[in-house]
């Protein structure tokens, strides 16, 4: 039975998800300028719920992005902390996916294209579907103009993430060919566990120095 500890903090709601075996249990961060301190507090205390310690940990889960470039850096290095501290494998996980799967879990929609707000004027988009259960792309993680958004394959899912009400003329004609539509719908530790429960039972943990966020945008650029 494996002990998995998820941490995300891409958006503006972040989450902590401790799954043993079968059994998940998650709490969640309400605000962002509370993630830096409120993380590590509230992981151990989802430990501590689960009657588990760190030493129980048989890997750690993180949303690696892309998403907010703070964010990203604070699960990060949480996770990079136990992983060095614990010996335990990473298991960075695309918040992008971790949406996609919530869209799933939520909704039963097996088709789905998120699309989260990236700042200036840009989106962060992927298209995934259903595949046992589990969320599998279609075509990359994009970086781009929302008027760039299109389905990559058949219209008719869901359309999904922040980007909807931050650009809802850009992505008007991407949005009618959508069947629902979920403006609010963010990454969430719980669905991103999942995904990292099947990446940990076909053996693809990453050692420390390996298990990176993915910003698609340049470093430079946040600092503008």
């Amino acid at each position: 039975m494996s002990r998995l500890l998820a941490l995300e903090t891409s958006s503006s709601v972040g989450s902590v998800a401790l799954m043993v075996g079968s059994s998940l249990t998650e709490s969640t961060i309400a605000e962002p300028r509370q993630q830096t301190a409120r993380l590590l507090p509230l992981t151990l205390e989802l430990l501590e719920q689960t009657g588990l310690t760190l030493d129980d940990l048989d890997a750690v889960a993180f949303g690696r992005g892309p998403g907010s470039f703070t964010g990203l850096r604070v699960a990060a290095a949480v996770a990079h902390g136990f992983g060095l501290g614990l010996g335990i494998p990473l298991l960075p996980i695309s918040s992008l996916a971790a949406a996609a799967q919530g869209v799933w879990r939520s909704h039963g929609v097996g088709h789905c294209l998120i699309c989260v707000d990236a700042r200036m004027g840009e989106v962060f988009w992927a298209e995934y579907e259903i595949r046992d259960g589990l969320v599998t792309p279609l075509g990359r993680e994009r970086l781009g103009d929302p008027g760039e958004v299109a389905w990559l394959g058949p219209a008719g899912g869901a359309l999904a993430g922040s980007g909807l009400s931050a650009y809802a003329a850009e992505l008007a004609r991407v949005a009618e060919a959508a069947a629902l539509r979920l403006p609010e719908q963010m990454p969430r530790a719980a669905d991103l566990c999942l995904l990292a429960a099947a990446d940990l039972a076909a053996g693809r943990g990453s050692p420390v120095e390996t298990a990176l966020p993915v910003y698609l945008r340049r470093e430079t650029a946040w600092q503008r």
